[in-house]
């Protein structure tokens, strides 16, 4: 029972992040973004990768989550996206980054 709460947290997480993502390219200022790259946006797939839970030091009780996705394309990883979450699930920043 508890291994699927902690599941159930684990992918809400994750799907918060992917949200995050495909709001963030949508957005008309971040048009540009995958220029970058040569590739449209819609030519990548997301890939789970990671959530840390990070913590100032050892006897802080504040700390931020990172929830980290993969972007990848047919031809290999072009980078990847991540959404930081502080200790009440608010958004405090979310970045791309291109290999």
């Amino acid at each position: 029972m508890i291994k699927s709460v902690h599941n159930q947290i684990l992918e809400n997480y994750f799907k918060r992040a992917i949200d995050s993502y495909h709001s963030c390219i949508k957005q008309e200022e971040n048009s540009c973004l995958f220029n970058e790259i040569a590739i449209f946006a819609t030519d990548t797939q997301l890939e789970l990768n990671s959530i840390k839970f990070l913590y100032n030091d050892m006897r802080s009780a504040n700390y931020v989550i990172e929830v980290r996705l993969n972007l990848l394309s047919k031809e290999s990883n072009v980078g990847y996206y991540t959404l930081i979450l502080n200790e009440e699930d608010e958004a405090l920043d979310d970045y791309l980054v291109f290999n």
